[in-house]
């Protein structure tokens, strides 16, 4: 029973594609029928290679890679993935080195957590980092006030220069340190890579075509595959649900992710403006008090600015010692949704020419601008002491100040799909026995893994289907136990079915 003899993979993104390419890499499947589905067609008839679809999930062109967590387990996990990633994971720059700067609000890193402080989230994070960093403490530079942070921008501080600085190490200030083992990947690129891997590997057949619903054994006691809307039926002897924001509609568990969609804006750089951000070692910007982060330049030249996921700021603010209710049940109202073949995908937001959302009928959007304008003037911004003297100690900084004003030039949707915890769910549905596996829960942060998860999918696959030789390298963390439980299928949803 461990190895079944033929598999579906619903979902062609981070999960499906990553489980799919470690299929193909396995000897024990190599006369197994292994089906990827995804309703997206990667190799159109006019298509050299694999071009993934532009409004996914996974449609970015620069998706953070850091090992900087506040969570042990996926600090190793990404410290893991990091190494991939430059390997042949980030060949021909679908990889880029970046530094990052983490920031938070509150007292100095050098002390205790206090409640109420979003710098507790930061302080966690760095303590881990201390640990995994050759040179421990004393390799990492913190950086203890807004005029520090700005300081290393190569902007003047927040305060007019003839002020005396704030030195109180428990006064509240933006708070952070910055991470050298992290950079930025080019999302899209690396699916398309993936994709022609696991096409070049020859085990894996690509379907394309939307599934409607699950297909059941008469008893209803195991899942045999799946129906498309169009009528077609395919079984296997394991069905695995890896959908993105459509898993909680296939599965019809309207609370094991939380599906939503948030708005990403983009600022265009001159050539020379980019050569000189690269020059001075920009990093990405990531302030957990604000609940915002910049990337780049990417290859385009554009900085891109995006909000943390809900569960993501409920993860900040619990190290804060404050509770936020989950976000109110939206499942009632997403079912107008499910049958536009838009859902779960992003899209261009209409922008002015002054970087304005045209769309006056989106008050969310309007939101998301103003925070991360607002993200940009406290980094960038001018002190406001242009054009007054102040004997030589004003160093403003034009470069950094004219783009902290510049109007965005696009925005568009990006769709979050995260359990309320964060933790994946990479698991078996207790109802099917082991006809139907669930890798979901990855859309706020699973992508940084795309190198490792899919290895870990099938360890977690075969181990429960009694395979009890499987196992990770020595030295691995963490182990296949710690992820087990760590991404178990939540059967508390179960409950009065």
């Amino acid at each position: 029973m461990s190895i079944p003899n033929s598999l579906i993979i619903v979902g062609s993104g981070v999960f499906g594609l990553s489980l799919a390419y470690a299929l193909s890499l396995d000897d024990q499947f190599a006369d197994k029928k292994i089906i990827l589905v995804d309703r997206w067609n990667f190799e159109s008839s006019n298509a050299t290679g694999s071009v993934h679809n532009p409004a996914a999930a996974n449609a970015d062109t620069s998706r953070v890679i850091r090992r900087d967590y506040p969570h042990g387990p996926y600090a190793s996990l990404a410290l893991e993935a990091m190494k991939r990633w430059r390997g042949k994971f980030g060949e021909n720059n679908r990889y880029v080195n970046q530094r990052l700067l983490f920031s938070g609000v509150g007292s100095s890193l050098t002390t205790p957590p206090k409640e109420l402080e979003t710098v507790n989230y930061i302080k966690k994070a760095y303590a881990i980092s201390c640990e995994m960093t050759p040179g421990g403490r004393d390799a990492i530079q913190v950086l203890d006030s807004l005029d520090e942070v700005r300081a290393l921008l190569g902007n003047t501080p927040s305060q007019p220069p003839y002020l005396p600085v704030n030195k109180d190490p428990s006064a509240r200030d933006l708070r952070g340190y910055i991470s050298n083992d992290c950079g930025w990947a080019d999302a899209g690129a690396s699916i398309e890579w993936l994709r022609q891997e696991v096409i070049r590997l020859g085990r894996v057949e690509c379907v394309v075509g939307q599934v409607e619903s699950l297909v059941y054994s008469d008893d209803q006691q195991e899942v045999k595959g799946v129906k498309f809307v169009d009528g077609k039926v395919l079984t296997a002897e394991l069905t695995v649900i890896a959908a993105g924001a459509r898993s909680s509609h296939l599965l019809g568990i309207p609370k094991l992710c939380d599906v939503y969609s948030e708005f990403v804006a983009y600022i265009q750089l001159t050539e020379e403006e980019a050569h000189e951000l690269r020059r001075r070692q920009w990093p990405i910007l990531v302030n957990c008090h604000r609940g915002v982060f910049a990337v780049g330049p990417d290859h385009d030249n554009c900085l891109k600015f995006g909000h943390f996921s809900y569960s993501g700021i409920v993860d900040v603010l619990r190290e804060a010692s404050i509770q936020v209710p989950t976000r109110p049940d939206g499942w009632e109202a997403q079912q107008k949704y499910w049958t536009d073949p838009r859902f779960g995908f992003g899209g261009e937001v209409k922008v002015s020419a002054l970087g304005d959302v045209d769309d006056y009928e989106n008050p969310a959007a309007q939101r998301a601008l103003a925070d991360y304008r607002l993200f940009l003037l406290e980094l960038l911004g001018p002190t406001g002491l242009q054009g007054v003297d102040t004997l030589g100690l004003d160093q403003s900084d034009n470069v950094l100040n004219n783009i902290a004003n510049r109007p965005f030039t696009r925005v568009r949707k990006c769709w979050y799909n995260d359990t309320p915890a964060l933790d994946f769910v990479v698991d078996y549905h207790p109802s099917y026995g082991k006809s139907l596996f669930v890798a979901t829960g990855g859309c706020d942060h699973a992508f940084k893994f795309l190198p490792i998860i899919g290895e870990k999918i099938l360890a977690l696959v075969l181990r429960k289907r009694g395979n009890t030789s499987v196992s990770l390298p020595a030295g691995v963390e963490p182990s296949l136990e710690e992820l087990s439980e760590l991404w178990r299928f939540p059967v508390e949803l179960l409950q009065g079915e």
